[in-house]
């Protein structure tokens, strides 16, 4: 006889990876692309930039418009604000991703001679994966892991975190209070 506990510890991570695998499988399958390109915060190069460097960490972060729900959130009261960043008492949050998406910029400049947003997958991904190890040549602040880890944390709320998200999982959307937005 397995217990409730052994038993929620095998069936959540199995439901949690096995709608990762269809959702890439059935990759742009009923996408929603979000098409606002007026932003409050950002330039459009940065949304760019930021949408690219989200997509490369988390499938469908920029159809899902990564860039715009951050720019609507640092534009909005911080106080609520549905970034990770908030929570960790960061006091000028547009500086925070500002120079973090010009950090990105100057070491993909400085690796590859373009800009992040016309950089190949192979380099988008070497950069993301210097970030990680904190390997990066010129990038230094805000410290790239620390904005991968805040960047990655907003691309899978936008991903996962909806109630599409959650049906492309599988998995009962079951807000005890359905939200007036997706997010």
């Amino acid at each position: 006889m397995m217990g409730r506990r052994r038993f929620l510890t095998r069936v959540i991570p199995t439901t949690f990876w096995t709608g990762i695998v269809v959702r890439s499988l059935s990759r742009n399958a009923g996408a929603k692309t979000v098409e606002n390109k007026s932003y409050k915060v950002f330039t459009t190069t940065e949304a760019e930039t930021l949408a690219a460097w989200c997509a490369t960490i988390v499938y469908g972060a920029e159809k899902a418009g990564v860039a715009r729900f951050v720019d609507q959130n640092l534009a909005g009261d911080q106080a609520a604000s549905l970034l990770l960043l908030r929570y960790l008492n960061a006091s000028e949050m547009a500086g925070f991703y500002r120079s973090g998406i010009s950090g990105i910029e100057t070491e993909c400049q400085h690796r590859f001679g373009l800009p992040f947003a016309q950089a190949t997958a192979d380099q988008r991904m070497e950069m993301v994966k210097a970030a990680v190890a904190s390997k990066m040549q010129v990038w230094t602040d805000p410290d790239p892991n620390f904005f991968y880890f805040i960047s990655r944390s907003d691309a899978v709320d936008v991903v996962y975190g909806t109630q599409e998200g959650f049906a492309d999982l599988n998995i009962p959307y079951l807000a005890h209070i359905p939200p007036p937005k997706p997010w």
